[in-house]
């Protein structure tokens, strides 16, 4: 990629903050909770369920979501071109959280918070190299162009103070997941495409008692995991 081509490049999810606060607010969801739901289903064969999943992820991701919408309703059209949504701020936007969450994955296993079964069952894998990077290009982009509107009147403000509690929420959903950790995935065998454990036999076992196939690969509840 030349650098001219740089400067012009967005990711493919950049033409839905154009297109209004819905296109915005689906897009983000889509990435999460939407996608991942979908994955959890038909890869690993749940239902997604509040006892085992992040606050942040089920309820925070959502917010996110909504905070985005806002963001563009804010903003309006056409895009704000103070707003860093092409070029290197895009590529910053997206590669470093890329990076982090490559580094985090590695990370966890090493720690003992996942299994190295669980950082590659389906959901997780989405989780650290798509939705870190497109949630944070999307959310980002939608915070950075309402706040720099400079849009003012009873509406406005009523859409800054959703766009910031909705953001404000999401933070607060990760700062309660690091107090109550949650079980997250399940250890995933992709030659069989099947989880080596289902949520409920994974609560067992952090309770120690004996999974059969599983229970070596699956990190009991103490453990202070992330989604």
């Amino acid at each position: 990629m030349t650098v001219s081509a740089v400067d012009d490049w967005r990711p493919f999810v950049a033409p839905a903050l154009e297109h209004g606060p819905l296109w915005a607010f689906l897009a983000a969801f889509a990435v999460s909770p939407g996608i991942p739901a979908l994955l959890a289903l038909v890869l690993e064969r749940r239902l997604l369920r509040s006892r085992y999943e992040f606050t942040a992820f089920l309820y925070g991701d959502p917010a996110l979501a909504v905070s985005c919408a806002a963001g563009v309703w804010l903003a309006g059209s056409p895009v704000a071109a103070s707003v860093p949504v092409a070029g290197w701020p895009a590529v910053a936007m997206t590669v470093l959280p890329l990076v982090f969450g490559l580094w985090q994955g590695r990370w966890e296993v090493r720690a003992g918070l996942y299994t190295r079964a669980q950082v590659l069952s389906p959901t997780k894998i989405w989780h650290q190299t798509v939705v870190y990077p497109l949630l944070t290009y999307l959310v980002g982009s939608a915070l950075l162009r309402g706040v720099t509107s400079g849009a003012g009147g009873p509406l406005r403000w009523a859409a800054w103070a959703v766009m910031v509690g909705s953001f404000l929420f999401w933070m607060a959903a990760n700062v309660h997941d690091r107090r109550h950790p949650s079980t997250g995935h399940p250890p995933y065998d992709w030659h069989r495409l099947r989880p080596l454990a289902s949520m409920d036999a994974m609560v067992r076992t952090s309770a120690r008692e004996p999974c059969p196939d599983a229970a070596r690969n699956s990190p009991g509840l103490g453990a202070s995991q992330r989604s």
